[in-house]
């Protein structure tokens, strides 16, 4: 469950997502007749249908900037509150929307909320095992001890976390299969600008370590 932070926010998300399903479906109709049409095209037909599919995604991107210069301008927040339950606990904390763009007190929202998420990990980590993501090595997942976790807790700026709990079947020598069921909850420990924090391009001003705390091995 989610709640903007400002209720005005809403109808801002809603209007984006809407724009995006449009953009996204007319590009997709504009490459199926493209593709479809493509023996039967001219040289030059080819060119202005090509020309007509950049004016739409240049028509879309300029309709999320309108809609994100309002935003900014009336201070509206990006922020939703996002509710994490397992096992019985749960805890509430905000992040920044995926459809809407950060306003400036919106990092602070981010950054006061980080102790909430300590107890409620500090709990998991003597139930689960705990592991830490490396893209450096072929590993991928590196077995990780809590004093390192909470070391990149202490020097990154704020939290997400999200839990998974699902059962997944093994195939056994006889042939039959068995429901095994993987829990996990992961933390990421972000820094930098939230808008930024999943391009590769701008780390190392912003970026995040990714913990997590599982009762399996993670996918290597």
């Amino acid at each position: 469950m989610t709640q903007f932070h400002d209720p005005r926010a809403a109808a801002l998300a809603q209007q984006i997502d809407q724009i995006n399903v449009t953009g996204w479906e007319g590009a997709c109709d504009m490459a199926l007749q493209q593709h479809v049409a493509k023996s039967e095209l001219s040289p030059v037909e080819t060119v202005l249908r090509f020309d007509m599919f950049q004016k739409r995604a240049q028509d879309t991107a300029e309709k999320r900037q309108a809609i994100w210069a309002e935003q900014v301008s009336q201070g509206i927040s990006g922020i939703e509150w996002y509710t994490v339950e397992y096992g019985g606990m749960a805890l509430v904390l905000p992040r920044l929307c995926e459809e809407l763009m950060l306003v400036p007190s919106d990092k602070e929202i981010l950054v006061q909320s980080k102790p909430v998420a300590l107890d409620f990990l500090a709990h998991w980590n003597t139930v689960f095992k705990l592991w830490r993501y490396d893209r450096e090595t072929d590993e991928r997942w590196l077995e990780s001890q809590w004093s390192q976790f909470y070391s990149e807790y202490l020097h990154k700026e704020w939290l997400e976390i999200w839990a998974e709990d699902e059962v997944y079947q093994i195939l056994l020598p006889d042939g039959t299969f068995q429901d095994k069921p993987a829990f996990a909850i992961n933390a990421c420990c972000y820094w930098g600008n939230p808008e930024a924090i999943h391009r590769t391009t701008a780390y190392s001003d912003s970026g995040s370590s990714w913990f997590q705390w599982n009762n399996f091995t993670p996918w290597r």
